[in-house]
């Protein structure tokens, strides 16, 4: 009665831990899944990823990173719309300052194209930089919410257009959001989806020379974005994928380590 008494039990563990590990691999399906159909919409398609609320680095410590950035927007001058692209690659320095808190820095070059009716304006990638701001403001378990601000400059882009002058000059950008985050067990490491609502100003003037200068402004001010970070070793190395949707999808795709 023994025996068969600790067979049963024996039976029962193992049953459940093949229910685990079954529970596990569905979990680590479902979580491959998600970063997979962020990083597919990322390679068909501001400054730069908003990314989660909760800081890479721990109190106190920094983190560092690299990142690409394909950036389509709809700008307004004057009376005409104008399409623009703008590939950006830039490495970036994040430093926890308090719990939850981080500020930090990009540095980059940015390319520019703008469309008219066919009157294309291209220039080579150009300095920027980027300052920002985010944290968490409530948490409850695997959930954490909170704000982001930041802002970016750009360097003047130059080109020739039938023999005349043109300069996008003065242009700065100022995005506005609330970042939500949800953490998937997968394994030892939690995997990061996240999004939410943002507004955007992005403002500059576009000069030809000896003949006129029109200010340019974004078409539309709200948007949405929706991102997925992924641990890549233990909690040290990150990659993290993002969309944003404004009146053109903006997709990049970054990696940081933490210290």
């Amino acid at each position: 009665m023994i025996l068969a008494h600790t067979e049963a039990v024996g039976g029962r563990i193992i049953m459940e831990d093949d229910e685990n590990d079954t529970r596990r691999k569905n979990q680590m399906k479902t979580s491959i899944g998600i970063a997979f159909v962020v990083l597919l919409i990322a390679s068909v398609a501001s400054a730069g990823q908003f990314g989660p609320p909760e800081p890479t680095a721990d109190t106190g410590k920094f983190s560092v990173g690299m990142g690409y950035w394909l950036d389509r927007s709809e700008m307004r001058v004057d009376h005409d719309t104008l399409t623009a692209k703008s590939r950006q690659l830039y490495l970036q320095g994040d430093y926890t300052f308090i719990k939850d808190w981080e500020a930090y820095g990009r540095l980059g070059g940015a390319s520019l194209k703008l469309d008219n009716d066919g009157a294309d304006f291209r220039d080579r990638m150009r300095g920027y930089g980027t300052l920002g701001l985010k944290g968490v403001a409530y948490r409850y378990q695997n959930f954490a919410v909170g704000p982001f601000v930041e802002s970016s400059l750009y360097r003047d882009h130059k080109d020739s257009i039938d023999g005349n002058n043109v300069k996008v000059k003065d242009q700065w950008d100022l995005n506005l959001g609330v970042s939500a985050q949800y953490k998937i067990p997968v394994g030892s490491c939690d995997l990061t989806v996240y999004g939410g609502p943002f507004a955007y100003w992005n403002r500059s003037t576009l000069d030809v020379t000896g003949l006129a200068s029109e200010d340019a402004r974004e078409k539309n001010n709200i948007g949405g974005f929706l991102g997925v970070k992924v641990p890549i070793v233990k909690q040290k190395m990150f990659l993290t994928a993002e969309c944003q949707f404004k009146d053109k999808i903006g997709t990049g795709v970054s990696i940081s380590y933490t210290f």
